[in-house]
């Protein structure tokens, strides 16, 4: 019994001269040997500064996997608003374009040369033909804006056809490639005798006939409406260029085909010419 008790005090003995001395030792530190921990503990943060550089550039994309995980969300919304605000602007481009284009358009039907004195008409193609046998087109401006059957219809370079029939807001034009179509044509050539063209079909060039063989056309060489007695169209309408030239030895004529100046595809406005024939 005597011996537990002895073995008892000394280990109460032993913790307090423990205790005593961790005190000292955090005294001391907080007085003057503070400096020199300091030091060490400096030299220490230097010896290990590499280290640490290491180990943070390989942590690093760890941490950034982390951190894109945790933002992914954010980011998917932020990436979305760009993408419907990018649409947008392409889409306002667009209307702009379109909008010069029609611009374009409208000023180029304003100002043509050959029109001359002739009263015109500005209207918009609002459909395209509805058979597979004709080639014709219709425009938004009828009969009570001064349109009239045979008056003929202009885009920019040339003539594009004939009104077929005109209703009181709306019209039907016969276009000049139309099979049904035969116009009066001259070459642009001081003395050229009239011939005739005849359209072949939407896309396919007019054939011409009445070419004798002691005539000359050239590749590229402008037609014009004729205009002689008995036509339906006004003179000096550029028409189309001269594509194709065929003469065989011998033969009286020539084959000569035409390439139209102006087509209504792709074309948002035309101008009627309100012309009449002379009865």
């Amino acid at each position: 019994m005597s011996t537990t008790r002895r073995n008892t005090s000394q280990r109460l003995t032993l913790v307090i001269l423990v205790l005593a001395s961790i005190t000292l030792v955090t005294l001391d530190y907080r007085g003057e040997a503070n400096h020199g921990i300091t030091s060490v503990r400096n030299a220490a943060r230097d010896a290990l500064s590499p280290v640490q550089r290491v180990l943070s550039d390989a942590l690093r994309p760890i941490g950034n996997f982390f951190s894109g995980a945790v933002n992914y969300g954010s980011a998917v919304r932020e990436n979305e608003q760009l993408r419907s605000q990018l649409g947008t602007l392409r889409r306002e481009a667009l209307q702009n374009e379109e909008a010069e284009h029609q611009l374009e358009q409208i000023l180029n039907e304003e100002h043509l040369p050959y029109v001359q004195n002739l009263p015109t008409l500005l209207a918009e193609v609002i459909s395209g033909s509805s058979s597979n046998f004709e080639d014709t087109f219709e425009i938004d401006r009828g009969t009570s804006s001064g349109v009239g059957v045979g008056m003929p219809v202009v885009a920019g370079p040339g003539l594009v056809g004939t009104v077929e029939s005109a209703g009181p807001s709306t019209s039907v034009v016969q276009a000049l490639t139309d099979p049904g179509v035969v116009i009066g044509v001259r070459f642009d050539t001081p003395g050229a005798q009239p011939v005739e063209a005849a359209g072949q079909g939407t896309g396919s060039p007019l054939q011409l006939s009445g070419v004798t063989a002691d005539m000359s056309p050239k590749r590229g060489e402008l037609l014009y409406t004729s205009g002689v007695l008995g036509d339906t169209l006004p003179a000096g309408i550029p028409v189309g260029t001269v594509s194709t030239v065929h003469y065989s030895p011998g033969s009286l004529t020539k084959t000569v085909e035409i390439t139209p100046l102006a087509s209504v595809q792709g074309v948002g406005e035309v101008t009627v010419l309100q012309w009449f024939p002379a009865p």
